[in-house]
């Protein structure tokens, strides 16, 4: 299989990554309307192409896949996807599939008002947006919305011609260095539709900013939504971020994919607010926070590739890994996060007890569906043992155990309880509770570590056996005990 991407200027990434995935099956070609382009160097074959509005452009792709046994095309530029939309039908006539959206979901991304209109039209929330900068200014004196505002292009990409105002006259003064900037770039292509209505003034949003990755198959069915927090920002693309398991992120990709009918990727900048989801922008192409998704493990090349031969996905080809960050350098950088963790004992039972109601909801099974009575659990562990609570910095309970500390004649503590919140997995808690169970267990006098974990917990099982712990025997039908001995640092 043979895959080109077009307009593909500094993306060598997805190149690498589309090369990893075809291995010695295909060859991935590149082509760019400057021969400047990092990808060059990376892809198998390259080719400088036509400018995209020139009138040769299509005919130009269309005789290169035709020599060069292209089965597949994907473009990485906003302006390119609705020259290649329109002219999809002429790919498919030669045996090229073009994996692109279609020209009205397009035209909804790369129109940042009708975003507004259509996703206000859908039910779902968006920054306000004025089109006319005299509406903008009359709202602004009636406390409608209050500055800052930002001002940017209709059709714009990345932070070309991106303003804030604060006040009125820097509102008029960005207003007309805007208009000269789309002008003198090559945001007048688009702008040339409507360009006396080529401004757009929208509200200010403060709050946590996230990109989403909608993921598609090529038929335009949902298929997954990866959420990443975004920690910086460059020229209007995610320089770092982490991803993140927020279920209202999720369920606003879905209405997003069901609304939008996009093919593969759907790349959507959003901010929450007051747990309100905002979408700011989407791109209907891969986008530059993918790169995040890769990281923690989401394979889109893979996937794609498998959709073009009419395979089947697994699941975990789709499945990110949650708490991984990245930064963009010359080559992306997988960086570890370190959050405060403070271990501390609880003593009181009724803490106890809201502990465990709490963290026991992410057990399978539940401490209440495997009939324990929670109040009476956690008096005796506070009678016969410990109980570590695990916080962040801003005192978020991380993660939960409990454990027994009263076998004098084995000199065996007993692991009974140990649970981390979802949204703090991967950050390593679990390994620094044991840690801290097993030095507690030491001081009062136990020479050994001794748990039951459920064979059906494959997770736990390689967790335990990573911490020093071997299977020594059946505790029943469903489950293992495990056991370490315990030794001075």
């Amino acid at each position: 299989m043979n895959i080109l991407f077009t307009s593909v200027g500094r993306r060598s990434y997805l190149v690498q990554y589309f090369k990893e995935t075809l291995g010695d099956s295909g060859e991935v070609h590149v082509a760019n309307s400057s021969s400047v382009s990092p990808a060059f160097l990376v892809a198998d074959k390259s080719v400088v192409t036509p400018l995209i509005y020139d009138s040769e452009y299509i005919s130009f792709l269309l005789e290169y896949c035709k020599s060069n046994h292209i089965d597949a095309v994907i473009s990485l530029f906003d302006i390119d996807l609705p020259i290649l939309a329109k002219n999809k039908e002429r790919f498919e006539e030669i045996g090229t599939t073009v994996i692109v959206s279609d020209y009205e979901t397009i035209e909804i991304c790369n129109d940042k008002w009708k975003t507004f209109c259509y996703l206000k039209e859908k039910g779902i929330d968006i920054p306000v947006t004025f089109i006319s900068l005299d509406d903008a200014i009359s709202s602004l004196h009636n406390g409608c919305v209050s500055y800052p505002v930002m001002v940017k292009p209709r059709w714009g990409m990345g932070s070309i011609a991106v303003f804030e105002a604060e006040n009125e006259e820097e509102l008029r003064i960005f207003y007309a260095k805007t208009m000269r900037n789309i002008q003198n770039t090559y945001l007048k292509y688009e702008s040339a539709v409507d360009i006396e209505k080529s401004i757009l003034i929208q509200e200010k949003l403060k709050g946590q900013e996230y990109g989403l990755d909608v993921i598609d198959d090529l038929n335009c069915n949902y298929v997954t939504t990866i959420a990443k927090m975004k920690y910086a920002m460059r020229s209007g693309e995610t320089d770092c971020a982490v991803t993140v398991d927020k279920p209202e992120l999720k369920r606003l990709g879905e209405k997003l994919s069901c609304v939008m009918h996009h093919r593969a990727n759907l790349d959507v900048d959003v901010f929450v607010v007051e747990d309100k989801c905002y979408v700011l922008e989407m791109n209907a192409r891969f986008g530059g926070g993918y790169p995040f998704s890769h990281m923690a493990g989401v394979n889109l090349p893979l996937a794609i590739v498998k959709w073009l031969n009419n395979e089947s996905v697994e699941k975990s080809v789709l499945t990110e890994r949650v708490n991984i960050m990245g930064q963009k350098d010359i080559q992306m950088v997988r960086l570890q996060i370190e959050p405060q963790m403070n271990i501390g004992k609880i003593l009181d039972a009724d803490e106890a007890e809201r502990q465990f109601l709490y963290f026991e909801k992410f057990l399978s099974p539940t401490l209440l569906e495997r009939g324990i009575d929670i109040k009476s659990y956690a008096q005796k562990i506070c009678s016969h043992g410990a109980i570590l609570s695990c916080k962040n910095g801003i005192e978020n309970p991380m993660g939960l155990l409990g454990m027994y500390v009263n076998d004098k004649d084995a000199y065996t503590a007993y692991l009974s309880f140990l649970s981390v919140d979802p949204n703090f997995r991967g950050l390593h808690v679990g390994k620094e509770m044991m840690k801290k169970a097993e030095k507690l267990a030491l001081e009062n006098g136990m020479r050994n570590f001794k748990l039951e974990v459920r064979k059906s917990n494959i997770n736990g099982i390689a967790f335990y056996k990573y911490m020093g712990y071997e299977v020594i025997e059946e505790a029943t039908k469903d489950s293992y005990y495990m056991w370490k001995e315990l030794k001075e640092n």
